[in-house]
């Protein structure tokens, strides 16, 4: 069969697809379904004012990796609006510690956790359930993660590995060790995991199949926590990468190490189609990209205290984080139940092109 003859039928599936959508849309139907989606947002947002919105005031939610980012953030913001904070910190002599001490308050509280070791995960257990013993613990917001980039042949599995005991069964883990306690309060579990958890871009698999994963594992979560009461909530920020600090100069100083292990274990075969100054314009290439992400972290922010706070708190957060014309990431989410794959593809990688070159 010639290519000209797979090219005239695709031709035609786009025209009689075209000619289908053409006849459909008349007048009356156009009327149907405008105002059905006007029914829908009404129904949605008087469904969400009738279900009110819960005070943080009494509530006590644990927050994890908050050394930095949004959970940094997050920690002083809840800390503000009157909540008890559990601020859980990777490495208790960092600045991000200091800096929620610093706020000196009987409802910070600041422990040290790392979600990649059952034992500290038990032994900040302990603690929460001797400071939450007369309040109960409201919230957990499970956003501890590791940032990382990589082609697929260059990523060790060592690296594959890292990535996933923290974004994936860090997430497990502390879920796993709390969710009791949510139960006791019918309380929120709020999952962050991120929009490339909902689609897929090169130099990100390690990255992309922690947060698929993510997705996953909240769904079902929620789906089982329904008949106790406890809600779960799962934020996609979009692209924060600036703003959060993951490729600004320190980042890019960590992401740098990672290329040199994977260039130091790279086989010759991988070497002869791969270069180390391809690895340095990947580098390079992330200073624009920091550039164009949202200033701040508040839009991400205000998606989990509504998940916390809302009595009827959506089952995922899309927050776009572009300050462009629009946050390319969430276009394509949008559009990918709605695009064949052989059409989606290449709209994505006109986007984010890939080609490899020496």
């Amino acid at each position: 069969m010639s290519w000209e003859l797979v090219y005239g039928l695709q031709a035609g599936m786009v025209g009689v697809g075209l000619l289908a959508l053409y006849f459909a849309l008349s007048v009356p139907t156009l009327l149907c379904l405008v105002t059905l989606d006007t029914l829908y947002y009404v129904y949605l947002r008087k469904r969400r004012e009738a279900a009110g919105t819960l005070p943080l005031d009494d509530k006590t939610v644990l927050i994890t990796g908050c050394d930095t980012g949004f959970g940094h953030a997050l920690a002083k913001d809840l800390h503000q609006r009157g909540c008890n904070v559990i601020a859980t910190v990777f490495r208790p002599d960092g600045e991000g510690a200091k800096s929620l001490r610093d706020v000196s308050s009987e409802r910070m509280t600041v422990l040290p956790l790392d979600v990649s070791s059952d034992e500290s995960v038990a032994q900040c257990l302990s603690h929460v359930k001797e400071l939450s013993k007369n309040s109960g613990l409201w919230g957990v917001v499970n956003n501890a993660g590791h940032n990382f980039v990589g082609d697929v042949e260059l990523t060790t599995m060592r690296q594959y590995l890292m990535v996933a005991n923290i974004n994936i069964y860090g997430m497990v883990r502390t879920t796993r060790a709390f969710l009791p306690l949510l139960r006791q309060t019918k309380g929120r579990l709020v999952n962050v995991t991120s929009i490339k958890g909902l689609v897929s871009t090169p130099l990100n698999a390690a990255y992309n199949i922690t947060k698929y994963a993510g997705e996953t594992f909240s769904e079902i979560t929620r789906m089982e926590m329904r008949q106790f009461g406890v809600k779960v909530s799962i934020i996609e920020p979009g692209n924060f990468g600036g703003a959060t600090g993951c490729i600004n100069k320190e980042g890019v100083a960590r992401i740098s190490r990672e290329f040199d292990e994977m260039w130091d274990e790279a086989s010759d075969e991988v070497k002869e189609v791969f270069s180390k100054q391809y690895l340095d314009n990947i580098l390079h290439s992330l200073e624009p990209v920091a550039m164009t992400t949202y200033p701040t972290l508040t839009p991400v922010l205000e998606a989990i205290t509504d998940a916390l706070t809302s009595g009827d708190p959506e089952y995922r957060y899309i927050v776009a984080g572009s300050n462009t014309l629009m946050d390319k990431y969430c276009v394509l989410v949008r559009l990918k139940p709605y695009l064949p794959d052989r059409i989606f593809e290449p709209l994505l990688l006109y986007f984010f092109p890939y080609k490899v070159e020496k």
